[in-house]
């Protein structure tokens, strides 16, 4: 997953983005956790030091009026304790981590920081720049804590450097009263998608609404079409970069994006929009679909939309397992923190089954278990949320399967490829080339 430049009045759930994330997830987790501090006491190590907690995140205005009450309860109840966010608002993972990086080698790094999982996170890792949290998950039972496969997704080298905050997932969501007045249906099938799209156009409809500037939201529909086209084990070895990516399922791949775009089932001229302006005409009826996760049922409340009209679907792939994308988002504590005891004791409550369930809005996503929202006021949100938790097998967005200097590539055969600079054929053969490069340059001696 790259992100986007947030929107104010972007999602309560989208405090990440995204984009934008590995491959298996388990069965749902039971739902219940360890029991957590009261939410009266204190949290942090006892100290009369007045400590300044640096956390460092991509949270835009509304996202950070959601989250600051929560903030502010903490340091009611640790008075000697002052959080301070220090916020990249922008284009996300996109710009996000370069700064992030940047902040760190100054010798002036945040205590924590927010992050995706995957190859997003690896750069810190590798650089020594993250601590290793093996005794604070020992200390906190962090372990049990969280659902399974965000854990999974977010160990390196047998180690956990980083807290679980979301389990994310992504489909299609649509208006189920568009859907009826345009006579077309939830698509089972490829070719029945690709049906809609055709049915929809027919009615000056665009089938899909994507903001391609950062080239992340674009990626999440290529992401989809290499699923159906290469199928979960092609897929797989691509983002493991064990098969070239000159293979036909990658030409055939680019060949459905273009042909979706010179048949007019997308929003034209999408290449310049920001991603979360991509909302409009799916609000305004001119386009059916829009490739988003479980945080868009705060959007469309955000945005005074009446979430019982949506619904959403999984993409169909034709293959078995049908899978989706998926990303778990985390805190990382910098190895150089001035104060990472108490550091980790804020994540610990930040993440605490008690803190979700008296901030719903800010928590419906959460990876850690027992923690859902109320499903009467969420249903969208619940019902995505079950579907991310029990899926058999997912995989992840490839702006988290690749380094941010080889994503630079994928992104760069996309655009070109929807500008029409070159061919799908010639998309496939630069791509290559790219990982070619990219193998080379970070070659191990």
């Amino acid at each position: 997953m790259r992100t986007e430049k947030y929107l104010r009045l972007s999602s309560l759930f989208a405090l990440t983005v995204l984009l934008t994330a590995c491959v298996g997830v388990p069965a749902a987790p039971p739902a219940q956790a360890p029991a957590q501090q009261p939410a009266e006491q204190p949290a942090a190590p006892a100290t009369s030091e007045k400590i300044k907690l640096r956390i460092a995140s991509i949270w835009d205005a509304q996202a950070m009026e959601n989250v600051q009450p929560v903030l502010d309860e903490y340091m009611k109840l640790n008075p000697n304790i002052e959080i301070v966010v220090e916020n990249t608002a922008g284009s996300g993972a996109a710009i996000y981590p370069d700064i992030l990086k940047t902040n760190i080698a100054s010798g002036n790094p945040p205590d924590a920081f927010f992050m995706w999982g995957g190859e997003i996170a690896g750069p810190f890792i590798e650089a020594g720049q993250v601590a290793d949290l093996t005794a604070y998950y020992a200390k906190y039972g962090w372990d049990k804590k969280y659902s399974p496969w965000t854990l999974d997704r977010i160990t390196r080298n047998g180690k956990k450097y980083g807290v679980p905050w979301t389990a994310r997932g992504m489909g299609f969501w649509y208006n189920k009263e568009n859907f009826a007045k345009w006579g077309v249906e939830v698509p089972n099938t490829f070719a029945e998608q690709e049906a809609l799209c055709a049915k929809l156009k027919a009615q000056n409809v665009y089938c899909v609404s994507i903001g391609g500037k950062f080239g992340w939201h674009t990626m999440r529909v290529l992401d989809y079409f290499l699923e159906h086209h290469c199928g979960p084990e092609k897929h797989d070895q691509l983002n493991a970069l064990q098969i070239p990516w000159t293979d036909p399922c990658v030409v055939e791949s680019y060949r459905t994006f273009q042909k979706w775009i010179d048949n007019g089932w997308v929003v034209p001229d999408f290449l310049t929009v920001e991603p979360n302006e991509s909302r409009f005409p799916f609000f305004k009826g001119e386009a059916a679909l829009v490739l988003e996760g479980d945080w868009y049922e705060g959007v469309l409340k955000n945005n005074e939309q009446d979430n019982t009209k949506y619904g959403f679907y999984i993409p169909p792939t034709d293959h078995t397992p049908l899978r989706f994308s998926t990303f778990p988002e985390q805190f990382m504590i910098t190895k150089d923190s001035k104060y990472p005891d108490e550091t980790a004791a804020f994540l610990d409550w930040f993440t605490s089954v008690e803190t979700a369930k008296k901030y719903p809005k800010v928590f419906a996503s959460s990876a850690t278990l027992g923690t859902n929202p109320d499903c009467s006021e969420w249903p969208l949100t619940c019902a995505m949320r079950e579907k991310i938790l029990a899926a058999q097998s997912t995989y992840p967005p490839t702006d988290q399967a690749f380094r941010k200097e080889l994503m630079d590539g994928f992104f760069e055969v996309q655009d070109s490829i929807v500008a029409k600079k070159i061919t799908p054929e010639e998309g496939a053969k630069l791509m290559q080339q790219r990982v070619e490069e990219w193998k080379a340059k970070n070659k191990k001696s």
